[in-house]
């Protein structure tokens, strides 16, 4: 692909995702979602003068764009490590621990657009509650892919998924209760 996901427009992106082979799939998608709702609720934290709010989401947000090139990036390093004799458990952990740290950034954007819809400026909830439903289902998808990576490294029982769904299951809960 070459450029980083966070560059691509959004067309682009749509493009890249539809093509054929291995690149930007679901790990992407749910890494960009999650920096999409982070922006969204950035809006709402200016709008309500949390200047520390503002901070923390735009680190959010780019943290979730570093994870869209780190996914496409453990993918390829696994596709070519499974090529390898012996090769294939590290390269496994990494297709792990990427929607992991997604599902640990989706979560705080979860959180932190459901303070904001409680507290942020009327003409703005709509956008914090929205903005808190797209980082629940980066959150779930992420925490999905986090044991279908598991599962395709043969692992029977990882406690990380519990705890990813869990995690994702919290941020579902939050985006729920606003509406």
């Amino acid at each position: 692909m070459g450029r980083p996901i966070g560059e691509l427009g959004v067309a682009r992106f749509a493009e890249v995702l539809a093509a054929a082979g291995p690149g930007p799939a679901a790990g992407s998608t749910c890494a960009v979602t999650a920096s999409l709702a982070a922006g969204l609720a950035t809006k709402v934290a200016k709008g309500a003068g949390d200047r520390e709010a503002v901070e923390e989401l735009d680190t959010l947000r780019a943290r979730a764009l570093r994870l869209a090139d780190d996914d496409v990036e453990a993918y390829a390093g696994f596709l070519e490590a499974r090529r390898k004799p012996g090769g294939g458990p590290a390269a496994a952990e990494a297709i792990v621990q990427v929607p992991a740290d997604m599902v640990t950034v989706a979560v705080r954007v979860a959180e932190l657009a459901a303070l904001l819809a409680e507290s942020g400026p009327d003409q703005l909830t709509g956008d914090a509650v929205t903005a808190a439903f797209l980082a629940a289902a980066a959150a779930e998808s992420a925490a999905a892919l986090v044991g279908a990576n598991i599962a395709d490294s043969g692992e029977l029982a990882d406690p990380r998924v519990e705890h990813v769904e869990e995690r994702a299951g919290h941020a579902r809960a939050l985006a729920e209760r606003l509406v």
